[in-house]
């Protein structure tokens, strides 16, 4: 894929596009909320598996089709969650506070890559910790129309290609593993 220009991108400030606040979550011990036949996922203070640290039978705290990240930890913690799931202590959610009906799942996607290198870029790591307040302070740069809004259909049509591709790639992976394309043709 092509280097991305971004000469024409804006800076947001974080806190004008999302309200981050802690998760709701059970106040129980993990042997007590993890539960091996749960269904619901409980996102945890991790930079593995989407943030998911098991599963639980406890009600859903929060909504999905929105981004977490940890506040113990490095950015590494950042997730775009697209399920409902059970939050944990410290664990932050972002939820948009304007273009609410443009935030669609590829968008957010999109701009969970980019604050994740964003915030990667600041050296947080187990004792500078990546709190709230520093999300909150970042200035994040996308893609944005002519009139200086930020460009919802450019992301969303990144994240389709790139979905796109990724699917491409599987199926060929997948004739050429069965045998139907002979090998010697990409040797």
């Amino acid at each position: 894929m092509n280097k991305i220009d971004t000469r024409n991108w804006k800076e947001f400030d974080m806190s004008e596009l999302f309200d981050i606040r802690p998760t709701k979550n059970h106040n129980l011990t993990n042997k007590e909320l993890m539960q091996e036949d749960g269904e619901n996922p409980v996102i945890v203070n991790s930079s593995y598996d989407n943030g998911v640290g098991g599963f639980t039978h406890y009600d859903i705290t929060e909504k999905g089709n929105v981004i977490t990240f940890s506040d113990t930890t490095t950015s590494d913690s950042i997730f775009y969650q697209p399920n409902d799931f059970v939050g944990y202590s410290h664990v932050q959610v972002l939820k948009p506070l304007q273009y609410t009906e443009q935030w669609t799942r590829e968008s957010l996607l999109f701009f969970t890559v980019v604050f994740k290198k964003k915030s990667s870029l600041m050296n947080y790591d187990y004792v500078n910790k990546f709190t709230r307040n520093d999300a909150l302070k970042l200035k994040i740069k996308l893609p944005v129309t002519n009139d200086g809004k930020p460009d919802f259909e450019y992301m969303e049509n990144f994240i389709k290609r790139l979905e796109t591709r990724e699917r491409e790639y599987k199926r060929c992976f997948k004739v050429f593993k069965k045998g139907k394309i002979k090998k010697s043709r990409y040797n």
